[in-house]
C-alpha cells in the first residue's frame, strides 16, 4: 500500500522555508521584471536572475533541513535523491506523461482547424545557440544533453529539493495528501508570477489563471508519484526535468483547456482510487 510519507514539523518551519523561498527569489525576480517595463534600472539580465531565482527553493530545503536536522537530516535527503528501486511504470509515466500531454493538446488543436506545428523547429533551437554545423545532425541529438542539464543545474535541481524534499512531507503530517497538494500548488503557482510578468519571458504569453490551475493539478500528480515511490526525489526531479525538456522540444499548439481537462480527469481517478487515504491524515514519519 503506498503510505502519505510526511515528516513532523517543528512550529512554523513550513512558514519560514516558504517565506524564505520567496525572498530569495522574488528579490532577483522582482527587480528583474520591473527593469523589462522600464520601471527602475537592474542591470542583471532576466535569464541570470531566472535561473538563481529558481534554485531558492533547494537552497530554502536545506538550510532549514540542516536547521532542523542537520547531518542526518541532510543524509536522509540524499538517499531519497538517490532513491531509484521504485517500480519501471513510475519512470514510464514521470517521463512519458508531460509528452503525451502535450500531443493530446495539439491533436485537438489540429482538429479544430489550427495549422500543424512546424516540430522541425521546436522552441529548443530558438532558444539555445546551436552552430549551423551543429544543427544539421538533427535537433533529437541534443535531447540528452538537454535533459541532464535541466536535471541537475536547471529547474528540477533548483525546486524540487524544496517543494518535495521539505515542503511535502511536512505538509502531509498536518493535513490529507490532497489538501497538502492543493496548498504546495497554489504556493508553487505564485512564487512564479514575477516570472509572467518579466518582459522577453516565454512564460508572458500565458495566461495566469490557467498557470495556477495547471500547477495545481500538477502538484496532486506529483504527490502521487511521491507517495507511490517511497518519497523518491530522483522521480520528482525526473519528472520535472521531463516537463522541461517537453516545452523545449516538441513543437505544440498549446490549448490550455485541453491540458486541463485531460490532467483533471486523471486526477479525479487518482483520488477516487485512492480512497480514505488521499483525504485523511496520515502522519507516518517518512524514513529511508
Amino acid at each position: 500500500m503506498p503510505t502519505s510519507f510526511s515528516i513532523a514539523p517543528q512550529r512554523y518551519s513550513l512558514v519560514a522555508f516558504f517565506v524564505l523561498t520567496f525572498l530569495l527569489s522574488w528579490s532577483l525576480w522582482i527587480p528583474a521584471a520591473l527593469a523589462s517595463h522600464g520601471l527602475m534600472t537592474f542591470s542583471v539580465s532576466p535569464m541570470v536572475t531566472g535561473i538563481v531565482g529558481a534554485f531558492a527553493p533547494t537552497i530554502a530545503g536545506l538550510i532549514m533541513t540542516a536547521r532542523e536536522e542537520v547531518v542526518p537530516g541532510l543524509r536522509r535527503l540524499g538517499r531519497r535523491l538517490w532513491l531509484w528501486r521504485v517500480g519501471f511504470q513510475w519512470y514510464f509515466f514521470v517521463l512519458l506523461w508531460p509528452a503525451l500531454l502535450s500531443l493530446c493538446g495539439t491533436g485537438v488543436a489540429i482538429l479544430m482547424g489550427w495549422p500543424a506545428p512546424d516540430f522541425a523547429n521546436p522552441p529548443f533551437v530558438t532558444l539555445y545557440p546551436i552552430p549551423p554545423e551543429a544543427a544539421q545532425v538533427g535537433w533529437w541529438f541534443f535531447l540528452p544533453f538537454i535533459f541532464l542539464q535541466q536535471l541537475t543545474i536547471g529547474s528540477a535541481m533548483g525546486e524540487e529539493l524544496g517543494w518535495r524534499g521539505y515542503a511535502l512531507p511536512h505538509l502531509q503530517a498536518r493535513t490529507s495528501a490532497l489538501y497538502a497538494s492543493l496548498i504546495l500548488g497554489l504556493l508553487w503557482g505564485i512564487w512564479h508570477l514575477p516570472l509572467y510578468w518579466t518582459v522577453g519571458d516565454a512564460r508572458t504569453s500565458m495566461s495566469v489563471g490557467w498557470l495556477l490551475a495547471g500547477l495545481l493539478l500538477e502538484a496532486i500528480l506529483y504527490t502521487w508519484v511521491f507517495n507511490h515511490t517511497q518519497g523518491s526525489l530522483l522521480l520528482s526531479l525526473l519528472f520535472h526535468a521531463a516537463t522541461a525538456v517537453t516545452s523545449l522540444f516538441l513543437a505544440f499548439l498549446s490549448l490550455p483547456w485541453v491540458g486541463f481537462v485531460v490532467t483533471l480527469g486523471l486526477v479525479v481517478g487518482i483520488v477516487l482510487i485512492e480512497g480514505e487515504r488521499w483525504v485523511k491524515v496520515n502522519a507516518h514519519p517518512l524514513k529511508v
